[in-house]
């Protein structure tokens, strides 16, 4: 039965669940770290350890899979990079999760590799695309050619059928190409996302942050610009990582999970706290049900929750535990990037709804 008109779809209602009874929906396996892109702004901290094997991730898949996980991510660094990823990838959809590969798409721009991974029937290909200019996208990559290498990529997914979503990490060196970015995803017939929010790196390196956009420009995206970039869709009320009504601010250690190439259990890919080793774990149930550090991790996250409630921009928060945890040494600590991108998506929001009011278009 399909759900009732202006009421909560299927999904939703399966998200607000998995919310509730800590369900973990989703895993997300960071394959290797190792990359063919440089970007600068990356957060990922490789680490002189070892890989997990493909026994290993084998296992891992195994144990994801009896913990009641639906989709599988696998990710990096550029998970095309591992030379086993095509065996990973059909043991992900041979115990019957949904696939998902975030990828950088300059491998994919042979037809062969694309059409390997179309055969794979993959839910989706999240690919970054950084701008829609060689010279730019190319400096932030630190690649010469990978923008037209991506390019390239996203045409053959797009020609062997597979559902492609894009996703643009705003920085201040593509913050004036928004417009052209979108136009470039439309020609490539794929759905766009944009990511106002540039995070530290892993090992609490700040470095990144110095990519971030600025102020003014957050200004103007959350109010004139976000409704032309997103179809006239107005700015979430919620943080995206949590469903409306959620008690919770975000879905670390409720919704899904992260494994690292070393095979460290993390609550999400931005809480670099482990709970653990998977190699190591007997029972991922039981860890999921127990973990000292899970159990940590949710109660905060109802804490995060119940303190934005009380701030006066409330429910534009899009907080993350994690940055904050980086930038602060506090998960619950207001970080710069928070406070401006929720006080800018209010001010769009009252404008929007003054507008509404007055019976006119809001400027």
């Amino acid at each position: 039965m399909s759900a009732a008109v202006g009421g909560p779809s299927p999904y939703r209602k399966l998200l607000e669940k998995a919310f509730a009874e800590a369900i973990p929906l989703s895993a997300q396996l960071e394959l290797t770290f190792r990359c063919n892109h440089r970007c600068a702004f990356c957060y990922n901290a490789p680490s002189e350890r070892p890989e997990m094997t493909t026994e290993d991730l084998f296992e891992t898949l195994r144990k994801i899979s009896e913990l009641g996980v639906l989709y599988a991510t696998l990710t990096g660094g550029e998970p095309l990079c591992r030379k086993d990823f095509w065996e990973i990838a059909a043991e992900v959809r041979r115990l019957g999760m949904a696939l998902r590969v975030y990828s950088n798409g300059y491998l994919l721009a042979d037809p062969a590799i694309a059409r390997r991974l179309a055969d794979l029937h993959p839910l989706k290909v999240e690919i970054s695309l950084h701008r829609s200019r060689p010279e730019i996208h190319d400096a932030l990559t630190r690649v010469p050619g990978s923008l037209d290498r991506t390019v390239s990529g996203i045409r053959n997914l797009r020609g062997s059928g597979v559902r492609v979503q894009l996703k643009c990490p705003i920085t201040r060196l593509n913050q004036a190409d928004l417009r052209e970015i979108k136009r470039l995803a439309s020609d490539l017939d794929s759905f766009l996302t944009f990511d106002p929010v540039v995070t530290p790196r892993d090992d609490g390196s700040l470095d990144p942050l110095s990519f971030r956009p600025d102020d003014a420009f957050l200004e103007r995206y959350w109010g004139e610009w976000y409704l032309e970039l997103h179809d006239g869709k107005a700015p979430p009320l919620a943080e995206p990582c949590a469903p409306d009504r959620a008690e919770a601010v975000c879905g670390s250690g409720r919704a899904g999970l992260t494994v690292d190439p070393y095979g460290e259990v993390f609550p999400c890919v931005a809480f670099r706290r482990s709970a653990g080793n998977i190699v190591e774990i007997e029972s991922l149930a039981k860890v999921w049900r127990e973990s000292p550090v899970l159990e940590e991790v949710r109660a905060l996250a109802v804490e995060a929750r119940r303190r934005l409630d009380g701030h006066e921009n409330g429910r534009h928060f899009a907080f993350c535990m994690g940055i904050a945890e980086k930038q602060t040494g506090d998960p619950l600590g207001l970080y710069p990037q928070a406070e401006v991108n929720a006080r800018a998506a209010r001010r769009a929001h009252e404008r929007l709804r003054r507008g509404k009011e007055t019976g006119r278009k809001t400027p």
